[in-house]
């Protein structure tokens, strides 16, 4: 009897110390040395800390000190962390996360646009756009160019489908003796007057260059809407745009208080328009509260050892919330455009004949050895690629790149990814290539019904195949692609969830897009966290709640885990964490 009372007592005991381990106490708590003895800096307690170590591990209590995370675990063990000096938030059963990440964004840019330039985005129609810009060359005479953005192809969509885009004449009729050009949401068109057009020596003559289209009238004139590398030809003989180190530093903090409210602690910055020495200089003056990875673009003709010069130059300066190492590069344009590249034909409606398929940007042999250069430096490549047949090529350069190389972490990584053939997804898992895609896409929004148009509505509602992705075993990285759309990442979420739209008035309709392919919550969770932290190499310093890592956290108002899927995108944001600080403090929070 006494051995059987002995064994009970163990059983109980292990059986209490198992189910402690599942609250993840245990497994990630620290003991109380001299961290307790001195007294954390935050103590966030009486929440459910979803650490991401794995679906079911969660605790209580986090404690953090000089920006990293001292103590994962229950209250009581939170408790011996508190000192004279500590800041202790009640949490009240609110749940606690890893800081979202965005895998692609272009965020800082868009405050330039909305602080200094022609900014359309509060505006709807032709008519308003046309007012908006009006308003805008009055008010500043002194500029040599006007710019800015963003318009949406959608309201020139005809009834046919077809989309002729923007005209030059209604430009032409505000300013006609400086040039107006105006970028559409998408960033892959524009929207220029004559003059813009006289600048850059395009005529009704000049052929479209590889990779890009000039819209032309029935007679050929040139009618000042072009897309991808045409664009280009107009963007590159503008007059130089220049902001002040002030002017970036005001966009820069704009874009970090958005990101903030959004629980947004880091992103994958594609692009320079703000400069990297601008961010850095935040940086050193402690200004800067967004984990940063700089990712510059490489276009054609630019040669490989002045990438790869470039990109050790950045490394050279790493810090601890600003890294280098990644290059993007554009294969092919966008859908709506006409200009993504796809292994079957567009319709008639993208008007380019009955067996266009898009034109790449780069010529394969140039793109192949660009890309194999850049993996033998150990330098990340980010690949822009929308149709599957770009897809399909950017994994051949990957394989090739491997096959020149050697097989190593290289974690090459495709952003948009919108058509794929299911062999190219065995092969991009094979290759353990990171797909960063954009979830706010994969609803009957606005770019659907483009999409629809040019390449018909089976083939654009078999876009994005999500679970297929990850059930082959692919790393899926939330990537919102803002400012060409939003990046709230709760709305990101959602829809990843319901392939729906998050928007009130509009969940409770029918505007899914292959539900099938839905994630589960926690999958969707992990996308804007773990997955991103493995995507720019810092899952160790990031990405998961655990002792020893950073401190960047969010804070809900809700388990999403938990709730109604609906309800994911109306989750309070309470507070954002970065590296420790509090950035973000929602005004109705005790």
């Amino acid at each position: 009897m006494k051995k059987n009372r002995i064994f009970a007592k163990l059983l109980m005991l292990t059986l209490a110390t198992t189910m402690f381990a599942g609250c993840g106490a245990p497994k990630t708590a620290t003991s109380p040395s001299a961290e307790a003895a001195t007294g954390a800096d935050l103590v966030l307690k009486n929440g459910v800390v979803q650490t991401m170590v794995n679906e079911n591990d969660t605790a209580q209590a986090v404690a953090v000190k000089g920006g990293k995370i001292i103590y994962v675990g229950d209250n009581a063990g939170a408790q011996k962390f508190v000192g004279d000096k500590t800041e202790v938030i009640d949490l009240a059963g609110q749940m606690v996360t890893p800081g979202f990440m965005d895998g692609h964004l272009h965020g800082p840019g868009a405050w330039l646009t909305k602080l200094y330039e022609i900014s359309l985005s509060d505006s709807k129609t032709n008519e308003e756009y046309l007012d908006v810009v009006k308003k805008f060359v009055k008010a500043h005479p002194e500029l040599e160019v006007y710019t800015g953005g963003r318009f949406s192809l959608n309201i020139y969509q005809k009834a046919d489908g077809s989309n002729p885009g923007p005209g030059k004449a209604d430009l032409d009729a505000i300013c006609s003796d400086k040039p107006v050009y105006i970028w559409d949401t998408s960033h892959h068109s524009i929207w220029c007057n004559s003059k813009a057009l006289e600048m850059a020596g395009i005529t009704k003559n000049t052929p479209n260059p590889q990779g890009g289209l000039i819209t032309r009238d029935t007679s050929g004139e040139v009618t000042g809407y072009l897309t991808d590398t045409a664009a280009d030809l107009v963007s590159a003989k503008m007059p130089a745009v220049q902001y002040s180190e002030e002017q970036q530093i005001g966009a820069m903090e704009k874009f970090q208080e958005q990101c903030a409210s959004y629980g947004i602690t880091g992103f994958t910055d594609i692009g320079e328009r703000v400069s990297y020495d601008v961010i850095k200089k935040m940086d050193a003056e402690g200004k800067l509260t967004l984990r940063t990875r700089l990712v510059p673009i490489a276009d054609p003709g630019e040669k490989p050892e002045n990438m790869i010069k470039k990109v050790n130059n950045l490394k050279a300066t790493d810090t601890g919330l600003v890294k280098a190492g990644t290059v993007k590069l554009f294969y092919d344009g966008v859908t709506e455009g006409g200009t993504a590249v796809f292994l079957e034909p567009y319709t008639k409606a993208a008007g380019k004949g009955d067996h266009w398929m898009g034109e790449p940007i780069w010529q394969n042999a140039e793109y192949e050895n660009m890309i194999t250069a850049l993996d033998a430096a150990g330098i990340q490549v980010h690949v822009h690629a929308i149709g599957d047949g770009a897809v399909n090529e950017t994994l051949t350069a990957y394989e090739k790149a491997q096959a020149a190389n050697g097989e190593h972490d290289s974690r090459h990584t495709i952003t948009h990814v919108c058509e794929i053939k299911n062999a190219d997804i065995q092969r991009m898992a094979k290759l353990k290539v990171v797909a960063a895609l954009q979830f706010l896409w994969m609803y009957g929004d606005d770019f659907y019904k483009l999409e629809s148009a040019y390449v018909g509505k089976d083939r654009a509602l078999s876009f994005y195949p999500t679970k297929n992705m990850l059930d082959a075993g692919i790393v899926l990285a939330g990537a919102s692609d803002g400012a060409v759309s939003p990046f709230k990442v709760l709305d990101e979420i959602e829809v990843g969830v319901t392939r729906n739209s998050p928007y009130p008035g509009e969940e409770d309709t029918d505007m899914h897009r292959w539900p099938e392919q839905s994630l589960t919550a926690y999958q969707m969770l992990k996308a804007y966290t773990t997955n991103i932290a493995y995507e720019n190499f810092e899952e160790k310093e990031i990405g998961t709640v655990e002792v020893g890592k950073r401190a960047d956290l969010v804070v809900l108002g809700r388990n999403i885990l938990k709730c109604n899927p609906k309800q994911i995108s109306d989750t309070p944001i309470v507070y954002t964490i970065s590296d420790g600080r509090i950035v973000y403090k929602n005004a109705e929070s005790k």
